[in-house]
């Protein structure tokens, strides 16, 4: 709760402490000016908090609409051709520019808004001299500031190819900055995290000083993220040994966690703050900070679930969907019959006898059905033209969703599971299907009720078994579209994709989309120092 209320304090305490584009920007009366700010620690816990506030921005790119990077992908469609959901349609495709608006332009700005906050709070910090900040309080302020630089520069390291390396606190004197290389932005990013790991204090996410904050556990698992990807080269081959060593070092130092009861468990509001699996979240509170997750992917259905998706789950006795002994026969031209009652009912058969994670993340119909909450919801009133919506970020509620819904569920950034697969990941890539890799696997399908794999498996069966897990396990968390850009799989999983209710629909991947470009107006007003990705001239 104290976090959350430093989040209000340094939502506006930093409104006019954004970033390099408007430093010359007034600040707005509600706010202190930095004359009189930077006074005692309260000031610096509530300008950190206004660092972390940079997750909530609208639309919410790093929180409430990461799951639209799935439309993005073979799981999902984007129904609504919205700069909210990142524009994921448009791009989805194969609209891509430097004037391309949504995701593009606002990945960009939001991260560059908080590396400036970030700037302004570590140079302020350096200067300050008051008695009431302990040297513990000063290297947990600074290791949060270097965690938070590293968590933004991670996004733009995974979305565009070269950016400005920004430090400092910009002026008029240092504002317009060249791209810097590829390894200069890694080396930053792993100099970032390293020292907050060495700096932060060793609790878990639910302890009360660390609550809300990155964590060393955070820290080290978010570095591995960045390590994971760039093991695999161009062709989308795990090569870099050292790199996969480090990453399962790295991920066994962890301790303290757990996988919670159900995955569903993690999404539930009420179990979020007491969940064992829970490593960092973008935390909501009423009636202060709000999202849109029930709107928008429960009534709105904003992510049309792929028929590719559903089919990927296992039946129980974790055979293929279609191979098993145990699949439903379908009529596949009533299957595509609409929102009628025969087809739903077709639908349903879908969802028999399949893995428990199908029915905790997808609905067959245009109602949104609980199955942990043991109800049906009427009000997914934007039925999907795929006929298959999503249920896994929806809170369960008979209540009609709409536009005075008020949502306050945490968005999850990080959890075990991903830790468990990330190890497996990498295991498996440096020494095939062993033991560690196994273990790490079938705990989290035995978390879901569904049987072990089966022994003996090969390094390319254990591979295409670990990233059906990633795929079942993570859906709408946001990993899908970045993991595939990993393995250099967008061509082949994604390009020219047609949903079966869609066949005009086909989705577009060229080679030059594995990074985005550089934000036409960003290139515009750098004063011909800023120059765009060749892919895109």
């Amino acid at each position: 709760m104290k976090n959350k209320l430093y989040l209000l304090a340094g939502l506006t305490i930093l409104m006019g402490f954004t970033s390099c584009e408007d430093f010359l920007q007034k600040d707005p009366l509600s706010s202190p000016s930095q004359s009189v700010f930077w006074q005692k620690k309260s000031d610096f816990d509530s300008a950190l908090a206004g660092c972390y506030s940079i997750f909530y921005s609208v639309p919410g790119e790093m929180s409430q609409t990461i799951a639209c990077f799935d439309n993005l992908t073979d799981n999902s469609i984007c129904q609504h051709d919205e700069e909210t959901y990142g524009k994921s349609k448009t791009i989805a495709l194969g609209d891509l520019t430097p004037n391309t608006s949504g995701f593009v332009t606002n990945m960009y700005a939001h991260c560059y808004q908080g590396i400036a906050r970030v700037q302004i709070l570590l140079e302020n910090l350096e200067k300050y001299s008051g008695t009431d900040m302990s040297d513990s309080d000063r290297k947990f302020i600074v290791a949060q500031c270097k965690a938070l630089r590293g968590y933004f520069y991670s996004w733009l390291y995974l979305c565009y190819k070269e950016v400005p390396l920004v430090t400092e606190v910009l002026n008029t004197d240092n504002m317009y900055r060249e791209k810097s290389s590829r390894p200069e932005l890694y080396q930053q990013i792993m100099k970032d995290y390293d020292e907050a790991i060495d700096q932060l204090p060793d609790k878990l996410y639910s302890d009360e000083e660390t609550s809300g904050r990155f964590t060393v556990s955070t820290v080290k698992a978010l570095k591995a993220r960045i390590l994971l990807n760039d093991a695999y080269d161009e062709k989308g081959n795990a090569t870099d040994k050292e790199k996969l060593k480090e990453v399962v070092s790295l991920l066994e130092s962890i301790s303290g966690y757990s996988l919670a009861k159900s995955m569903r468990d993690n999404f539930i509001r009420d179990n979020q703050l007491t969940s064992p699996e829970i490593m960092f979240s973008v935390r909501y509170l009423k009636p202060n900070i709000l999202n849109s997750i029930d709107l928008y992917y429960g009534s709105w259905g904003t992510n049309m679930v792929s028929r590719n998706l559903v089919d990927e789950f296992e039946c129980t006795d974790g055979q293929k969907w279609g191979e098993s002994p145990l699949t439903e026969k379908i009529n596949e031209e009533l299957l595509l019959q609409g929102s009628t009652p025969e087809a739903t009912e077709e639908r349903a058969k879908l969802f028999k006898n399949r893995d428990p994670r199908l029915v905790q993340t997808i609905t067959h119909s245009d109602k949104l059905i609980f199955p942990d909450a043991g109800f049906e919801n009427v009000s997914q009133t934007s039925s999907t033209q795929t006929d298959f919506g999503m249920v896994k970020l929806v809170q369960p509620t008979k209540e009609l969703i709409g536009y005075s819904t008020i949502s306050d569920q945490d968005v999850i950034i990080l959890r075990y599971a991903e830790v468990l697969l990330m190890i497996a990941e990498a295991e498996n890539e440096l020494n095939g299907p062993t033991q560690k890799v196994y273990n790490a696997v079938n705990a989290v399908r035995k978390r879901s009720q569904m049987p072990e794999l089966p022994k003996g498996l090969s390094q390319d069966d254990m591979r295409e078994r670990i990233r059906h897990e990633w795929r079942v396990e993570f859906a709408f968390e946001g990993h899908r579209y970045f993991q595939l850009k990993r393995w250099k799989l967008m061509e082949k999983l994604v390009n020219g994709l047609v949903d079966p209710a869609l066949p005009t629909y086909k989705k577009v991947f060229k080679p030059e989309f594995y990074y985005w470009p550089i934000p036409q107006g960003e290139i515009d007003k750098a004063n011909g120092v800023l120059t765009q990705d060749p892919n895109y001239l």
